[in-house]
């Protein structure tokens, strides 16, 4: 009876210490209360936490989802590690979103890789029509969207009417003496493949008289640079509408299509926006791609570009949003419209 209870004893014993041992191992680095660590700054627990904290507070700064380190208060370390662990995404992109092929993850609480779409459907075009290009959304007659007969559209991006606010036009008053440029309307699109906004295009033909001598910043010409600032919300300098664009500045009696744009008040469904610019030719042709014709109101016009002429500094090229056709033409000709666009 004795040696069974020694036995016994010895058993919970080596139980016990097995135990203590196995805790001892897992919770190594859970920190004291004095601050203090009980396995020193040499451990593994730490090295994961020095790597996770170098890759920044996406990794278990913050509490995720399925972890509390307020109720399970493990310590910095322990708490960082399980953060990380325990992280979903939660971004707010969708297929749509991405261009195809490309993977990524958003959506909070879900983990699972998704992969991008965006230009799926105009990747696998084997064709398209003749019938009733420039059929914007606005159509009416036998080229209405629900007329049954209008151009194939399937392979073409989303088009969204952002802001319809109604009432007079925007315009832009300059030149010398005044005149005054109006949009057709205040209606504002966004292209869901760029994430562009676009304008109605001008009521009337403008000419394109800007001025780029130093294309090492467009963004900022800076002063004394005799150069047209495509990216000056709301200011558009002298260079924007020069009456001889290859020669000293004389100011214009008129409102070319870039100072048009730059001088631009308009609500683009989240306020009123004053960082409107003219869109470069690749921009313009891209809208044409994915889908302007038939969702722009009034694209049977050709359009002014930003984009010089490859050759001469005297011309600039123009997109006719109704076919896509592009061509170069003179600066100093008022025979081409002007619609403006921004981004986010």
């Amino acid at each position: 009876m004795l040696r069974r209870f020694f036995l016994l004893l010895t058993c919970l014993s080596l139980g016990i210490f097995g135990f203590y041992q196995a805790r001892w191992s897992v919770f190594a680095d859970e920190e004291r209360p004095d601050g203090g660590v009980f396995s020193g700054a040499d451990s593994r627990l730490k090295q994961a936490y020095d790597w996770l904290t170098t890759k920044g507070d996406n990794y278990g700064a913050t509490d995720a989802v399925d972890w509390d380190s307020t109720t399970n208060n493990w310590g910095t370390y322990w708490n960082r590690i399980m953060e990380a662990a325990a992280w979903e995404p939660d971004g707010t992109a969708t297929t749509g979103d991405v261009p195809s092929g490309f993977t990524f993850y958003a959506g909070n609480g879900d983990r699972t890789i998704k992969t991008g779409t965006m230009f799926e459907l105009q990747a696998n075009i084997a064709y398209d029509d003749y019938r009733c290009s420039n059929n914007n959304q606005e159509g009416t007659g036998t080229c209405a969207i629900d007329s049954g007969d209008y151009e194939y559209i399937d392979e073409e991006g989303v088009w969204t009417l952002v802001s319809d606010p109604g009432g007079t036009p925007a315009s832009v008053t300059g030149g010398v003496p005044e005149v005054t440029v109006s949009l057709l309307s205040n209606k504002v699109y966004q292209d869901n493949w760029t994430k562009l906004y676009w304008t109605d295009r001008t009521n009337e033909q403008v000419d394109n008289e800007f001025k780029y001598i130093n294309g090492a910043d467009r963004v900022d010409p800076g002063v004394g640079i005799e150069s047209c600032n495509f990216n000056s919300p709301g200011n558009a300098n002298q260079y924007c509408d020069n009456q001889d664009p290859l020669g000293v500045y004389t100011e214009d009696d008129d409102v070319s299509a870039a100072e048009f744009c730059l001088n631009l008040s308009l609500d683009d469904g989240n306020g009123v926006k004053t960082d409107w610019r003219l869109p470069t030719q690749k921009e313009l042709m891209q809208a044409y791609i994915n889908g302007a014709a038939n969702n722009l109101p009034n694209v049977a016009a050709s359009h002014w570009s930003s984009t010089e002429g490859y050759n001469s500094q005297s011309n600039a090229w123009h997109v006719f949003l109704a076919n896509g056709g592009t061509y170069g033409y003179t600066k100093d000709s008022a025979s081409r419209y002007a619609r403006c666009v921004r981004r986010d």
